[in-house]
């Protein structure tokens, strides 16, 4: 208990202009519909974690031309370092609004910095201690997923409704994304392996793997499906 306050105190009383997010800190990179927020409350109960950024749509609205613009120069098939050598000066000034609130918490499973939001790239520079996990889940309960949830917040995916009128364009759109999203993670994990995890959905259902990444017991309770009924 004593480190858990520890840690919070950290959080909070952080610089409210750091250049980078400090410490260890946990991003759920898998896309949408992965499981992320379980993961996010299986990694408070294993201790390693202990403050979720929740979802800021505005901030994600105001990064986003940045982060475009560096998807793009990433597309070259540039490797990490090298990445950092020409671009991190001017990545962290760009990011800077995103570091200033991010720098509060240490759990990043939803939109700007979780997920597939910003490349892994841009992210490994933001946090330089942060683990990235992605979980695998097979195509088909993924597409199925992800349509139900599309379908139902049509305010967010304006390209939901291809799923009526052309779904197999929105498959291979979906595909297309998670391919895509999936080679730009392991591209990271090549470079930082030991901070790199892939999960398999059924890893979802214990501790287990998670705590064999990070070194630490597993919890007594059973692990967390937040969102399930809306999965």
């Amino acid at each position: 208990m004593k480190k858990v306050l520890k840690s919070l105190r950290n959080l909070l009383q952080r610089d409210p202009s750091p250049s980078q997010i400090e410490g260890q800190v946990h991003i759920i990179a898998s896309p949408y519909k992965t499981g992320s927020t379980s993961i996010g409350k299986s990694l408070i109960a294993l201790g390693v974690g202990h403050r979720e950024m929740p979802h800021d749509g505005a901030l994600l609205k105001s990064i986003r031309p940045a982060a475009s613009y560096y998807r793009k120069a990433l597309g070259n098939g540039m490797d990490f370092h090298s990445f950092e050598a020409a671009e991190r000066n001017k990545l962290l000034e760009k990011f800077q609004p995103l570091v200033a609130k991010a720098a509060r918490y240490d759990i990043f499973h939803d939109a700007p910095m979780g997920h597939a939001h910003l490349h892994p790239f841009i992210r490994k520079i933001l946090a330089p201690e942060a683990r990235f996990i992605w979980v695998n889940r097979d195509a088909e309960s993924w597409l199925e997923s992800v349509r139900k949830w599309e379908i139902s917040h049509p305010e967010i995916y304006r390209q939901h409704t291809l799923w009526e009128s052309d779904p197999e364009a929105r498959i291979a759109n979906r595909l297309a994304f998670w391919k895509r999203h999936h080679e730009a993670f392991l591209r990271l994990a090549d470079t930082f392996p030991e901070h790199c995890i892939e999960l398999r959905w059924s890893d979802l259902k214990s501790y287990s793997a998670l705590a064999n990444f990070y070194q630490v017991p597993e919890p007594k309770q059973a692990f967390p499906h937040s969102n399930a009924a809306k999965s």
